[in-house]
């Protein structure tokens, strides 16, 4: 659970990194279309698995990079709680949407926390 704890923002960086690929792969060979993905798909992917690749070797900055991502889409999380418009919606019929948006939040939360206290992001 530790090294869960410890890489997990890795590991969604690497799932992104894989479906940018995927994406590249997809407009160039299946759709033959090479300006696009090359602008518009590529370079993310580049710089996503940079920061993968320079995070696993232990540098800091690309594990505060991976932080201060993670914690942006922790907070639109949460934010979608209170003003999501489909999930507003579902506040008056059922209420599982909420709820398990909810736990999501939570444990993301926690497992941030969880990594920049085992990364000692923000030890002076």
């Amino acid at each position: 659970m530790e090294t869960v704890k410890k890489n997990w923002p890795e590991y969604l960086a690497g799932l992104a990194f894989l479906m940018l690929l995927y994406k590249v792969f997809q407009q160039s060979v299946l759709e033959h279309h090479f300006i696009i993905p090359s602008t518009q798909w590529l370079p993310p992917a580049i710089i996503v698995g940079n920061v993968i690749y320079y995070s696993r070797k232990g540098h800091k900055w690309a594990k505060i990079m991976l932080f201060w991502s993670c914690f942006v889409a922790e907070f639109l999380g949460f934010l979608s709680l209170f003003y999501s418009p489909t999930l507003a919606k579902t506040y008056i019929g059922p209420l599982w949407a909420g709820i398990i948006v909810a736990v999501l939040v939570s444990i993301f939360g926690y497992l941030l926390y969880s990594y920049q206290k085992s990364n000692e992001l923000f030890k002076d």
